[in-house]
C-alpha cells in the first residue's frame, strides 16, 4: 500500500473509533478520583465563617446539587450547598442519605453506574468537609426518579442531580 494510502486507512480508524466512542449505548460511566475532592483548595478558604450559627443556613430537603451532561465531577454552586448540608449534619448529629440521578439519556445501566459516581462524588466532599463517611449513605436511581417531566435539554440538565435526604 502506497505511503498515502496508509495514512488515510489510519486516519480513517482513528475517526471511526472516536465517533464510536461517543455511542452513549457502549460508553463507560466516567471515572471519579477518590482520594481527593475535586476542589482544588478547601471550602473554608473560599468563604468566610458564619458569624453565628442562627446565621446558617439549614439544608433544605429540596436541596440539591446539579451536574454537567456525562459528568460527575461537581460544579463550583455545588460547594455551598455541600458546606449546608455539613453544617446541618454538624447541629442535628444527624445522617444523611445522598440520591444520585441522572437524565433520560443512556441505558439503564449505565445511568445507574453514573448516579453512583455522581452520589460518591458528593459523598467525598462531604468526608473532606469534616463529616464521619458513615453519616453518609449513598444510593443510585439513574433515570428512574425523574423530578423534572419533560423530554427537552432543560428538563434534562435539572435531572443531572443528587438529592440529599437528611435525617
Amino acid at each position: 500500500m502506497p505511503r498515502n494510502g496508509l495514512v488515510l486507512a489510519t486516519a480513517a480508524a482513528l475517526a471511526a473509533s472516536v465517533a464510536c466512542s461517543h455511542n452513549q449505548e457502549t460508553k463507560q460511566p466516567p471515572k471519579v478520583a477518590t482520594a481527593a475532592p475535586p476542589s482544588p483548595a478547601p471550602p473554608a478558604a473560599r468563604a468566610p465563617a458564619p458569624v453565628a450559627a442562627v446565621d446558617t443556613p439549614k439544608a433544605k430537603e429540596d436541596d440539591a446539587i446539579y451536574f454537567d451532561f456525562d459528568s460527575a465531577l461537581l460544579r463550583d454552586e455545588a460547594h455551598p450547598v455541600l458546606q449546608r448540608v455539613a453544617e446541618t449534619l454538624e447541629r442535628r448529629r444527624g445522617s444523611v442519605r445522598i440520591e444520585g440521578n441522572c437524565d433520560e439519556v443512556g441505558t439503564i445501566e449505565y445511568n445507574l453506574a453514573l448516579g453512583e459516581h455522581r452520589a460518591r462524588a458528593a459523598k467525598e466532599y462531604l468526608v473532606h468537609l469534616g463529616v464521619a463517611p458513615e453519616k453518609i449513605a449513598t444510593v443510585t436511581y439513574g433515570a428512574q426518579h425523574p423530578k423534572y417531566p419533560g423530554h427537552d435539554d432543560d428538563a434534562r440538565a435539572k435531572n443531572r442531580r443528587d438529592d440529599f435526604r437528611v435525617r
